[in-house]
């Protein structure tokens, strides 16, 4: 009888046992789910209020141009200059809220093409148009084929990936520095770069580039989302393509590039 009750109570400890293990490693994963929440908040706080600068900075110079521009006897030049801005800053803010709208797509499954015939060169034109006013202090260099390269892609999204290429190229490298931009065909695709003459991106630090909301530790005193290249690199890949950064020697800058099918093969 003594030996049932000890193994009784024995048995009676091993599930006391069990169950005190149980709930320390439910208490733990609470614990570390409360962490992940609250990490969680954070960035989704310290995200919204970097939305909110991103946006005050083209709509800033587009009010205050809109303010020179309404004064009266403004001098032609200055109504043109005040034009450029304007229409400049509101392509930046619609690439912005292009690729806010389209993190969302992307994880949802929903991000598309809308594939035409298109003229790469007439995209990069049109990109450069936009970029000079708000980088006069720049210098940009095109080395685009002669005549027209005609390729099945969706204009809209190859100027919004482009468009965040030259952005970036501005902001990571000093005035009075050129922007290259080069434009070529290699059999059946064609080929895009972008090089600025900034700093070189450590390649430790590659893994962050193309992920959403990772921001390099050289890029922390510029302004920015994060996203740019991520939206870039996903919108070439919906294209058939794959975007690269170029290895450099130390001090040459940074060169983004990559080539697209002249016959776009739709993805996402």
């Amino acid at each position: 009888m003594q030996l049932q009750d000890k193994d009784v109570r024995e048995d009676t400890i091993r599930a006391l046992q069990n169950q005190v293990n149980e709930l320390t490693a439910a208490r733990l994963l609470l614990e570390e789910e409360v962490e992940r929440l609250k990490d969680e908040l954070a960035q989704k706080e310290r995200f919204a209020a970097m939305i909110a600068h991103e946006l005050r900075s083209p709509l800033t110079p587009i009010i205050n141009y809109a303010q020179i521009i309404a004064r009266p006897n403004q001098k032609r030049e200055s109504i043109e200059r005040g034009s450029q801005i304007i229409v400049s800053q509101a392509w930046r803010l619609a690439r912005l809220a292009k690729d806010l709208l389209d993190v969302s797509r992307l994880s949802s499954g929903q991000f598309t093409l809308k594939c035409a015939p298109c003229d790469l060169t007439k995209v990069i034109r049109e990109i450069v148009e936009q970029a000079r006013p708000v980088a006069p202090l720049h210098t940009f260099e095109l080395e685009l084929p002669a005549e027209p390269l005609l390729g099945n892609w969706d204009h809209d999204r190859l100027q919004q990936a482009v468009g965040n290429l030259v952005e970036n190229a501005i902001k990571y490298s000093d005035d009075e520095t050129t922007i290259t931009i080069k434009v070529w065909q290699s059999e059946d695709r064609a080929c895009i770069s972008v090089h600025n003459a900034g700093a070189s991106i450590p390649r430790s630090q590659i893994d962050l580039l193309f992920r959403p909301f990772s921001r390099l530790q050289t890029a922390m005193l510029q302004d920015g989302t994060g996203l740019g290249l991520f939206i870039a690199r996903s919108i070439v890949q919906a294209h058939g393509g794959e975007l690269r950064l170029e290895e450099l020697p130390e001090g040459q800058g940074t060169t983004f590039s990559f080539d697209l099918p002249l016959q776009a093969t739709p993805g996402h």
